[in-house]
């Protein structure tokens, strides 16, 4: 015959059993990519697509430089080389000039503008993958961290659902049954503890009959208001 006594020993197996897999759902909860990650990741992502166009800015002012630079060149060899005498060519040469020189300062000024942009940019790039690695690193801690604590409650709720197969081995099947019905519908609490005449389950006062029922510990006796099975203490 099982006893009530039998009954709460299961109870605090599968209350440890709980509440270990509980903490264990709370960690599982927290294993893979954080916020925190997401968001670093992101910013850096930003910084790189933003540091790409004026990359390609900084390229195409350089080289329209260099070709206007060219330009030149090319007609001050024809101005000052020697090769060309007639005035009025000479004036148009020089007119090109002028207008080569200033269209030169103007792509000047605009590279020195994308390149003081681009530093700022390779600048943000360098601050947002500094700060990147430095929560990746902290992150891979944690994680290793919750990993080595999973595989620890595991173990736990291994050790704790093999001692409660040998508590349940033999008992009887219905008061099993019973049990399992009260925790359901008790908040995992089917056995409560009488103290001082008062059910611990719903700290109603007992009737004395049934105090010295279950004190007797003959059969399985029920709480007259909650149901749950009653263990003088």
């Amino acid at each position: 015959m099982i006893t009530a006594a039998e009954l709460f020993a299961l109870q605090e197996t599968d209350l440890a059993i709980d509440g270990t897999v509980a903490r264990l759902t709370e960690i599982e909860a927290q294993l893979g990519e954080t916020e925190e990650l997401i968001d670093a990741r992101q910013r850096a992502d930003q910084w790189r697509e933003q540091l790409r166009p004026l990359e390609e800015k900084q390229k195409g002012l350089d080289w329209e430089a260099e070709e206007v630079r060219g330009k030149a060149a090319a007609i001050e060899n024809k101005l000052y080389g020697g090769s060309v005498r007639n005035p009025k060519e000479l004036e148009d040469y020089q007119a090109d000039l002028t207008s080569l020189r200033g269209r030169l300062s103007r792509r000047e000024d605009a590279l020195l503008e994308a390149m003081l942009e681009l530093d700022d940019a390779e600048a943000g790039l360098k601050q947002a993958e500094a700060a990147l690695a430095e929560v990746e690193e902290s992150w891979k801690a944690q994680q290793a961290s919750l990993q080595e604590a999973r595989a620890k409650l595991e173990g736990e709720i291994e050790g704790l659902e093999a001692k409660r197969a040998r508590q349940v081995d033999g008992m009887d099947a219905a008061a099993v049954s019973l049990y399992d019905v009260l925790r359901e519908h008790r908040q995992g609490t089917a056995v409560a503890l009488v103290e001082q005449g008062l059910c611990q389950g719903c700290r109603i006062s007992l009737p004395m009959s049934i105090v010295q029922k279950a004190r007797a510990g003959v059969g399985l006796v029920q709480c007259v208001s909650c149901e749950r099975i009653l263990l003088v203490s």
